[in-house]
Order: C-alpha cells, then sequence, then structure tokens
C-alpha cells in the first residue's frame, strides 16, 4: 500500500449528507490521513476507478448507486476485493449490520458514534490492510525466486540463467515488443514478442516484413506520427502516445518508446519499440476530469447555498434590507474598527410618522408596501458600499455610516428626507403632511472602550425622539465626537 503525500493513509468518505461529509473529513483529516470525498454512489466508482483507495467509509443512504450494491460490486471485483469497508447508518437500521456484512463489510457503526472509537476503529482496518499488502509482496517475491530455481534446476545450467530471465521476460510481459529492420528503409518488422499479439489481436506471420504504420489504419492525422519521423532521421530514441486499431478495429492508446540499437562500429542496425496500452489510463484520466468536474459543481453549489443562507440570516424577508441582527453585528464591529482607526462613526436612526394610522387606514397589505417603498427609499440615499441600512424594528429605520463625520451623515437624512417627500406616498391619517414622512435622529461619535455601541444608540434614540415633539417630518442632530 503506498502511501501519498506522507500520509498515512488514503481514505474515501461517501455521505449523501453534505454537512456529515465535510465534518467527518475535517476529523480524518487532522489525523493525518489522506481524504477524498463522494456524495453518491457513482462518484465512489469514480474515485476507486481513479485510484484505489485504502479504506472506504460508506453510507447507507447513497444515491444513484444502492450502498450494499456498491459494497458486493467492489469485493466481487479482483482489484478491489480487498479494501476494507465501513458501514455508517444515520438510525440502527433493522438487519442493516448482518446486511452489510454479508455483502463483505469490515464493520458497521451506528451514528451517533463516539469520534475516539471511530478513529481506533479506522487506525485498526488501516493496519490490518497494511500488513496484508506487505505479506502479499512478500509472498508474490518469494514465488517468483522459488519459480526461477526451480527452472534453472531442470535445464541443468545447459542456458545461462541471465539469457533465460531475459527470454522469459520479453515473453511474459505485457507490453508490446516490436524489433523493426533499421537497415531498410522501410523499418519493416523482423519480431514482435506475444504481449503484441495479446494486445493488437495480430500474430507475427500476419505483420512480419510490415511497417508499424498498419496500426494507425487511416487515421494518419496524428502530430505524433511526424514526430517518429524526425526521430528516424536524426537516428534519436523517442516517446509518443498514439492512437492505434487492433485487428477487430477496436481503438486502443498505445504509449511508444522507441530506440536505436547501434552495431560495433556505431551503425544504427535495428529499432526498438516497447509499446503499452494506456486506454485504461487515458480512461481513468477522463473519469479523474469528470469527478473534478463533478467536485467543482457540488463546490459551486455549496457557496451558492451558504450565499442564500447568508443573506436569508441577515436580510430583512419584507424589506429587503438588513435585519436587526445584521444590524447589532456590524454596528458592534465597526464601533471595535472605528476604536483602533480613531476614526468618526454616524448613526441614522428613523421612525415612519403615524405608522399605525397608516396601517388603519390603509390596511396591512398597504402598510408592508408602505415599508418596502421607504426602505428602498433609504437604501437609495445611502450612496457607499459600506453604508448599513436596516429595518430596526416595526416601521423603524437604521442607518450605520462608517468613517462619516457629523455634517456627512446630517446630508444622508436630508436627502432621505426630501427624497419622502418627493414621492408623496399618500397618507390622509397623518397630522404632518398628506403624504408620507419621517422623523430622524442623526447622531456622530469617535468610538472608543470607555462607552458602549448601546450608549450610543440611546443617545441618537432620544435625538429622534426630540424629532417626534418637536413637529415630526424633520431631523434633530447629536454630535459626540468632541465629547
Amino acid at each position: 500500500m503506498n502511501l501519498k503525500n506522507k500520509k498515512q493513509a488514503d481514505i474515501l468518505i461517501a455521505d449523501h449528507q453534505v454537512d456529515s461529509l465535510k465534518l467527518l473529513s475535517k476529523i480524518i483529516e487532522n489525523q493525518d490521513y489522506q481524504v477524498r470525498q463522494a456524495i453518491d454512489g457513482e462518484m465512489v466508482l469514480i474515485s476507486v476507478e481513479t485510484e484505489i483507495p485504502d479504506l472506504i467509509l460508506l453510507g447507507t443512504n447513497l444515491d444513484k448507486v444502492n450502498s450494499y450494491d456498491l459494497c458486493k460490486k467492489l469485493k466481487e471485483k479482483e482489484g478491489t476485493a480487498d479494501i476494507p469497508i465501513i458501514f455508517l447508518s444515520d438510525f440502527d437500521e433493522i438487519g442493516g449490520k448482518v446486511k452489510a456484512l454479508e455483502v463483505g463489510a469490515s464493520d458497521y457503526l451506528i451514528k451517533p458514534y463516539g469520534q475516539k472509537e471511530l478513529l481506533a476503529i479506522i487506525k485498526n482496518q488501516v493496519n490490518i490492510s497494511l500488513k496484508m499488502k506487505q505479506l502479499q509482496d512478500k509472498n508474490n517475491a518469494l514465488r517468483q525466486k522459488l519459480k526461477l530455481v526451480e527452472v534453472s534446476q531442470k535445464l541443468h545450467q545447459q542456458i545461462p540463467l541471465e539469457s533465460y530471465l531475459l527470454y522469459q521476460a520479453i515473453a511474459a510481459t505485457n507490453n508490446s515488443i516490436i524489433i523493426t529492420d533499421a537497415t531498410n528503409s522501410d523499418y519493416p518488422i523482423i519480431y514482435v514478442n506475444p504481449g503484441f499479439e495479446t494486445m493488437t489481436g495480430y500474430s507475427f506471420e500476419e505483420v512480419q516484413r510490415k511497417n508499424c504504420r498498419f496500426l494507425q489504419g487511416s487515421d494518419r492525422q496524428q502530430p505524433q506520427l511526424e514526430q517518429i519521423r524526425h526521430c528516424l532521421q536524426k537516428g534519436k530514441s523517442c516517446h509518443v502516445t498514439l492512437r492505434n486499431y487492433r485487428k477487430d478495429g477496436s481503438l486502443f492508446w498505445n504509449e511508444m518508446s522507441l530506440s536505436p540499437i547501434r552495431d560495433e562500429s556505431d551503425k544504427i542496425i535495428y529499432y526498438l519499440g516497447v509499446q503499452t496500452d494506456v486506454t485504461d489510463k487515458k480512461r481513468a484520466n477522463k473519469e479523474q476530469q469528470r469527478y473534478e468536474a463533478s467536485l467543482q459543481k457540488m463546490n459551486r453549489e455549496l457557496h451558492e447555498l451558504n450565499q442564500k443562507l447568508y443573506r436569508l440570516a441577515n436580510m430583512d424577508g419584507l424589506t429587503e434590507v438588513a435585519n436587526r441582527r445584521c444590524f447589532d453585528e456590524t454596528l458592534e464591529q465597526e464601533w471595535k474598527r472605528l476604536t483602533r482607526e480613531k476614526k468618526p462613526l454616524s448613526l441614522i436612526l428613523g421612525d415612519i410618522d403615524y405608522f399605525k394610522r397608516y396601517n388603519d387606514e390603509y390596511g396591512h397589505l398597504g402598510g408592508d408596501d408602505c415599508l418596502k417603498k421607504v426602505a428602498a427609499t433609504i437604501a437609495k440615499s445611502a450612496l457607499r458600499p459600506a453604508d448599513l441600512v436596516a429595518r430596526y424594528g416595526g416601521e423603524e429605520f437604521a442607518v450605520i455610516l462608517p468613517n462619516t463625520p457629523y455634517e456627512g451623515a446630517e446630508q444622508v437624512a436630508q436627502r432621505i428626507l426630501d427624497s419622502l417627500r418627493q414621492l408623496k406616498m399618500p397618507h390622509k391619517a397623518s397630522d404632518v403632511k398628506p403624504y408620507v414622512t419621517m422623523s430622524l435622529g442623526v447622531g456622530t461619535i469617535n468610538p472608543s472602550l470607555e462607552r458602549k455601541a448601546i450608549w450610543f444608540v440611546d443617545e441618537v434614540d432620544e435625538a429622534l425622539f426630540k424629532a417626534k415633539k418637536q413637529g415630526r417630518d424633520r431631523l434633530i442632530g447629536v454630535d459626540k465626537q468632541t465629547s
């Protein structure tokens, strides 16, 4: 088992619940494991084909491919049969554990499980898998040595062991070996090994004295062919990947290394070609790209979802300006920031005049429409991106103006009043004007650690109260910068 980037092991986690997937991945990554993620059964298969993991944590409710069928499929395939699989279930499903063990799972855990317990089980399974792999490698090496000893004994030293090994290696390799005659301008084939016959479907008799170009058929528009011709002219080696075609017409990708063989006088007499079928590798690369595209899509969707959740958590649903929660958090943050930077903070608090009467006169739907229009008017009057317009209460609004002196805040407040007057939304029940107006309290302060932001809010609210008491449809200011 290879260790990736000095990590302990490669663990694939599959769970349809994105939050659970992210949390579990974080826990396991903190233990120095390499972690990959999948949100459905199809992504698990793609990931396993791309690179075999050392352990799979498999949720029981995966989409596209059933989790139990997926486990059974992996256990029936030779290349993936030895991957330990731990099932993770959201609830105590009747017969779930038995079913999981029947299809080859190593363990079955029910949420919520203890973090220490889970990590101990993972460590145990990884250690067992590592030891099994080491034993298999040692057994394979011993079997190879034993076979060589037995063969050399049978030959009674009639053939040197080195020559026998070379012949056996060429004959046994899955790679295709081709030797061409470099003394002939057409470079005809003079030898192919059994690997070539298996890879292409052609026998040696069928290809003898032919040029290798027949393997490309009519697919001759490949830049790599020009690269081969250039190397032959210069007497150099080259390494290319070509589209070749078997005897039955099927396409396979051929990774070929071409090397010259020289005689004692340094004349090139043969070319040796070693060919590897990399079709599966090409397919795996495409699957990897698809897997990565799938992950990128999932990340984009998660980002968009987080953005929506953030807006929902911080925006007033009716007026579509910031809500009270967002106002409180922003004011506290700006208070601390401007305390450090020693810059002014201004605040506007506003109240729609006689709004209760407005509701009584025009109904609650009319009142909602009024609130929307007032919020939009205030938002247009606050010109900078850093300014925050919020719904402070029922018919109350607030504007936070960071790094703004009193004169600037007063201009914004006057702009709000003038814009509402120009809008002239009818308000028959008002004692001020026959249209909607507002009373505003405006304040500016240099924030400090000696006072809290809530104290400043109370001061501006007192100014708002004075504006109402003095006849409404006006602003009253309080400049605390020097106090």
